[in-house]
């Protein structure tokens, strides 16, 4: 790391690497197989400024957190840190960098130069990057989509509860294949040729006043914003919410689909094959959950305060 640019724009002055914040320019790493053959892991966890209140509020830190350690413990690595340190680190980086608008933070954990392609198990670096990344929760319109002839991965050959790099070659084939195509978005199917999840995020459907999603053990991500979503829809919007198997050709009469992650956060989808989501603009319950979820970020609305680490 020796510029100033993350894979997403402008970066941060410094960076936490290994239990200490140093400057961007210093936080040099190795050539290791950790990053080589992409034995990794991370989590994307946003923050948003509030202007009234001027407060930076990071958003389901410990949720994140929490399933960082997860895949930890999948990928039989080994961290010097606590998550409590990771928490600390992340506050105390976003601190340095005085943001005062919307940002990414960004864990990630990778082996170690000597641990062996033929048997990954022990220690790990840790490094934490910040970058600004604005919310796009305001956008006019909603997103184009069609359903990748690319399959997700199942969870008994990569698992994809585990948010780590390589499984995100998947998810580029997919997406880089529909973009290709003129699409904005890919939808995969598993193995059972069920609807799964976007490559970056996943998916909501509304027909008959239900919100329907896929499973967790539908080979998807278990997402901290699915699970914030379809808690706000049954206590923010109190409507029904469905858990379930969902066919291909459901999506085509659906009321209302849209997309959902740190990434994606709310966004609509006006059409996926071709063919024209409910009446091909933003939903009422798509709009009402991206207000609600606009609102709780930053906290307008002081609900769910467990959510929201504030920045000092």
């Amino acid at each position: 790391m020796s510029n100033t640019k993350s894979f997403w724009g402008e970066s941060a002055a410094h960076i936490w690497l290994d239990g200490k914040i140093v400057p961007w320019d210093q936080a040099t790493i190795h050539v290791t197989q950790g990053h080589m053959f992409a034995h990794s892991i991370f989590e994307g966890i946003r923050a948003y400024w509030n202007q009234d209140q001027e407060k930076l509020y990071v958003f389901q830190l410990d949720a994140h957190l929490e399933r960082l350690y997860r895949s930890i413990k999948i990928m039989r690595m080994e961290s010097d840190f606590t998550l409590d340190e990771l928490r600390a680190g992340s506050i105390a980086l976003c601190q340095k960098s005085t943001y005062r608008e919307d940002i990414y933070v960004f864990p990630t954990v990778y082996f170690q130069s000597h641990v062996q392609l033929n048997k990954m198990i022990g220690p790990t670096h840790t490094y934490i990057q910040t970058f600004p990344h604005a919310s796009k929760l305001d956008r006019p319109d909603g997103t184009t989509a069609s359903v990748s002839s690319w399959t997700r991965i199942t969870d008994n050959m990569l698992p994809a509860r585990v948010k780590c790099w390589a499984n995100y070659r998947n998810s580029a084939m997919a997406w880089t294949d529909t973009t290709l195509s003129g699409f904005d978005e890919a939808i995969m199917l598993n193995t059972h040729g069920k609807v799964c999840e976007a490559p970056g995020a996943c998916l909501g459907m509304v027909t008959d006043g239900v919100l329907i999603t896929p499973s967790v053990t539908s080979d998807i991500l278990v997402s901290v914003t699915r699970n914030t979503i379809l808690q706000i829809a049954r206590d923010v919007l109190g409507m029904p919410v469905v858990e379930r198997e969902i066919d291909r050709t459901e999506l085509y009469t659906a009321d209302e689909i849209f997309l959902c992650g740190t990434g994606a956060e709310v966004t609509p989808v006006s059409s996926i094959d071709h063919y024209t989501i409910g009446e091909g603009g933003i939903g009422a319950v798509t709009q009402q959950l991206r207000q609600a979820y606009n609102d709780l970020i930053r906290g307008i609305d002081t609900r769910y305060p467990e959510w929201r680490t504030e920045v000092g």
